[in-house]
């Protein structure tokens, strides 16, 4: 006799079904003349713009509606009073088909407001929770925060008019978590995959209608990131590479620009981050079901389908209610669609990628802050002569040379090249030397240039060596891979 096997498996109940559903713009009911609607509600990464087309034959609707108007839409089983989606008016249009006149309305959810406010705000070891509430109470005091789980996270980061939608993206990226933006505009956050929710489900017997492309996809993995900000006018570069990762998938980069990174801590901070986020693919894909209540952006749901064998949790990141046909597409992980929003902070890491970095270096060794030359890098003790007076590393006194001897910079990766980089005033006769075994085995190096590293090492220093009493230098960085 065959030994049994048993598998741990879920049985969903379907729910009963007597659908009731409304919608209003400016308190005007519409839900008569909707010829198509699509109602959008997820994490604050994905796209959530609302679509609408009115039969307007009757003109019921001309001049009726203006931009900035609020949208509702109310669906459940039983009287149709909850709230499924909330936000305003961003275009109206109309059109004539074989139809008639048709009213075409496209709205957006509130997240969009986040789009609309920039932060310039420096944190300084602040908890990712804490920074959180205090940018919704600061820049958009109109929402709240009170469903923000605690994460006492410590991190720096610095934004300099940034949307807010991208600060909390950051920190997203940072603590590992998802947040969502709900119809009172409250501010929800919590850990990545946390949120598991056995109450709605998508089930071949009840609810879905159609399965497509759900599974794991490598297209979206990277496994090599580097982090582009800048500091005195020269960059700042960090990269989090994953061996791993890069002997299953192969190597698969990704570039990001921030000005907002300052310093080489903040650049590691943020390529780590997003290094554990993506060296892995996530199970993806979307589903069309009937409608669903109870589903909230970041749940973990089970998906159910014996032709297509599935029987597993799926994390949701967007889902859109379609009426009048009373369906819904539900999206799970990451969709390969890139909004443009997105498109345009890509286009803009890739046109800044060579300008700042043309020969491919992988980190830095910056010495600019907001105020000039960072004196926190030098050795004092090592250095003569040399001081920075009003933000300007300069000769102090009359000597015929001074040296100006940096402390030491441990780095995560075997020197092999650099690339020294200035900014200044009279830098003739100005001589530079690195060494990376942190002893004093001087070599110079040629402003600008690449520089194969003789005695290599993981302990990097710069020494920039003075003899005219004009020189003023205000940022220097050296890059290094």
């Amino acid at each position: 006799m065959s030994p049994r096997i048993r598998r741990r498996g879920y049985i969903p109940i379907p729910p009963d079904r007597k659908t009731k559903w409304s919608c209003t713009i400016a308190g005007t009911t519409i839900t008569n003349f909707i010829l198509d609607g699509k109602f959008p509600w997820g994490l604050i990464t994905e796209e959530l713009v609302c679509e609408i087309e009115l039969d307007n034959s009757g003109e019921d609707f001309t001049g009726v509606f203006s931009q900035g108007d609020e949208i509702i839409f109310l669906m459940d089983f039983t009287d149709g009073t909850t709230v499924q989606f909330k936000g305003e008016i961003e275009e109206i249009k109309s059109r004539v088909n074989a139809n008639g006149f048709i009213l075409g309305i496209k709205g957006a959810h509130w997240t969009a407001k986040l789009l609309d406010v920039m932060v310039t705000e420096e944190f300084t070891s602040a908890q990712i929770s804490e920074i959180r509430n205090t940018l919704i109470s600061t820049y958009i005091p109109s929402f709240s925060s009170t469903n923000v789980e605690e994460n006492i996270t410590t991190i720096n980061i610095k934004f300099v008019n940034k949307p807010l939608f991208d600060c909390l993206i950051d920190l997203d990226v940072q603590g590992d978590e998802d947040s969502y933006i709900d119809h009172d505009k409250d501010l929800h956050s919590f850990k990545k995959n946390s949120k598991e929710n056995l109450i709605p489900h998508v089930t071949q017997d009840d609810s879905l209608l159609n399965l497509r492309g759900l599974g794991t996809d490598s297209a979206d993995v990277r496994n090599k990131i580097t982090v582009y900000g800048i500091a005195g006018g020269l960059p700042v570069i960090a990269t989090s590479e994953d061996s791993s990762s890069q002997g299953s998938f192969g190597t698969k980069e990704r570039i990001i620009t921030d000005n907002a990174i300052v310093d080489e801590t903040q650049a590691t901070e943020l390529s780590d981050a997003e290094n554990v986020r993506l060296k892995q693919p996530e199970s993806q894909g979307s589903a069309d079901t009937l409608f669903m209540l109870e589903l909230k952006p970041g749940d973990k749901i089970y998906v159910i389908s014996n032709p297509h064998k599935v029987h597993d949790l799926f994390r949701v990141t967007k889902f859109v209610f379609r009426v009048p046909e009373e369906t819904m597409e539900i999206f799970f992980s990451n969709e390969r669609s890139v909004p443009k929003l997105f498109k345009d902070r890509i286009l803009k890491e890739i046109g800044q990628e060579d300008i700042i970095n043309k020969n491919k270096m992988s980190n830095s060794f910056n010495f600019g802050s907001e105020t000039g030359f960072n004196e926190n890098k030098i050795d004092g003790s090592a250095s003569n002569d040399a001081e920075v007076v009003e933000g300007k590393l300069k000769i102090v006194g009359a000597p015929e040379s001074a040296n100006m001897i940096s402390i030491t910079k441990e780095t995560s990766i075997t020197v092999n090249q650099v690339e020294v980089r200035v900014i200044g005033e009279n830098l003739n006769g100005v001589t530079y030397f690195i060494n990376a075994d942190g002893t004093n085995n001087w070599e110079q190096v040629t402003l600008n240039t690449v520089a194969d590293v003789t005695i290599k090492g993981t302990d990097l220093r710069l020494r920039i060596r003075l003899t005219d009493t004009t020189t003023r230098i205000s940022s220097a960085c050296i890059l290094y891979k």
